[in-house]
């Protein structure tokens, strides 16, 4: 029991103290939640990366046509990745001064990206994914964090289309979680993955250092981490709403997530250099990342070792006693039910899971209120918070085994799911 309750402990207070951070963050930086205007209509350049999405790549178009931005102040290019459906075809269709499309063998969305780059003539770069859906605002929103010219890319508040199955409320939840989770590390200069749905980007650093990293299994992460190591700055957009398809069965869902976060500690370990910038993302934010899995190992482990052996004592005892589930309910008192959950609420551990729902909970409003999502988030928490813990440790386990055995990721030429890689 000492082990357990110090694994308990050490995990609770690490928590607070990083949710308490996170907290503080919030409420002295809350000023800053607002986007900057924009004096400027910086040229952009969308570009649009498919793979067999006949059916999606219509409304991916007409939407970006309905932008609330100047018609002659953007271009939307559509990169056709070696589709073997009518993607490219139907694409062509709306193939105008405005809107560009090409098509090339297949070689995944980094090679599409580069591809798109350097056909783009913006000044601001936008990676858009097939499967997204944006609010029409959302550019003029990121757009006047490009007033300060350190900053060298920008992203949205990404949130989820399909959420009524029970695996796509709890990834719901999580991305919600994650809108706030993301300004809280701009506002720390902390931000180390760049998102696909909808992300900005200077041009001119890809001409300064290289387009994204095609042989990276998280090319995304790689970019943000190289933005950070180049001493430039990345910034988010809490109220810049994007809308995304997620997995909707669980083999996609671990092999999306797995790739995540396989790609991180990877990519972490090759700018483990960081290290030497002494800022809040080194300093912080990618230890606290580190440390924050490896307590929840602990901590999971430690109790399901402990529960299963006081489990298996109980069922010996039982058995040996001539255990009858009736004489066993004709038994239960008042007086029992009540020490037992005296005992339960009075212990140390309930304050502690009481406390960090309150606190997750906290997360959620303010991701639900700054981003002005209007659907009822409850089953969505409500699933997050008994069963997240789970698929973490599922996902995150297998990442390491990969990490450690260096065994490599290799998903086929197919590298997309709906228009988002996997």
């Amino acid at each position: 029991m000492l082990l357990i309750s110090f694994a308990v402990y050490i995990t609770a207070y690490f928590g607070f103290l990083t949710a308490a951070f996170f907290i503080l963050t919030f409420f002295e930086h809350k000023d800053k939640l607002s986007d900057p205007s924009s004096k400027k209509t910086p040229f952009v350049s969308f570009i649009v990366p498919v793979f067999n999405e006949e059916k999606a790549i219509k409304d991916t178009i007409q939407s970006l046509l309905q932008i609330d931005y100047p018609k002659n102040k953007y271009e939307i290019i559509i990169i056709d990745d070696g589709s073997t459906d009518n993607t490219y075809k139907v694409a062509k269709k709306f193939e105008s001064q405005q809107v560009r499309v090409f098509t090339k063998e297949n070689g995944g969305c980094p090679s599409a990206l580069n591809f798109g780059i350097k056909k783009a003539k913006g000044e601001l770069i936008a990676r858009f994914d097939a499967d997204t859906t944006l609010a029409k605002d959302a550019l003029k929103k990121i757009i006047g964090y490009f007033e300060n010219p350190k900053v060298m890319s920008a992203t949205s508040s990404l949130n989820v289309k399909n959420h009524k199955g029970f695996l796509q409320n709890i990834q719901w939840a999580e991305y919600l979680q994650g809108i706030f989770l993301r300004k809280i590390f701009d506002l720390n200069n902390a931000i180390h993955v760049i998102p696909g749905p909808l992300s900005l980007y200077r041009a001119e650093f890809f001409s300064k250092y290289g387009g994204f990293d095609e042989k990276n299994i998280t090319e995304d992460t790689e970019m943000a981490m190289r933005i950070q190591s180049k001493g430039y700055e990345i910034r988010n957009s809490i109220s810049a709403n994007v809308y995304t398809i997620i997995p909707e069965t669980f083999a996609f869902l671990l092999k999306q997530r797995t790739r995540w976060y396989t790609g991180f500690l990877k990519n972490a370990w090759a700018y483990r250099s960081l290290s030497k910038k002494k800022n809040n993302l080194s300093l912080f934010i990618l230890p606290a990342a580190i440390i924050s899995v490896f307590l929840a190992f602990l901590s999971f482990f430690i109790m399901a070792y402990f529960n299963f052996g006081a489990i298996k004592g109980q069922m010996i005892k039982l058995s040996v006693t001539g255990f009858s589930f009736s004489h066993f309910l004709s038994s239960i008192t008042f007086s029992n039910i009540t020490d037992f959950l005296y005992n339960y609420f009075s212990t140390p551990y309930f304050f502690f899971l009481i406390l960090g729902l309150l606190l997750m909970l906290f997360f959620f409003i303010i991701a639900k209120y700054a981003s002005g999502e209007k659907r009822n988030i409850f089953w969505a928490c409500f699933l997050f918070f008994i069963f997240y813990i789970f698929f973490f440790i599922l996902w995150w386990g297998i990442a390491i085994f990969y990490m450690i055995s260096g065994k490599k990721q290799t998903w086929g030429k197919r590298v997309y799911i709906r228009g988002k890689r996997i």
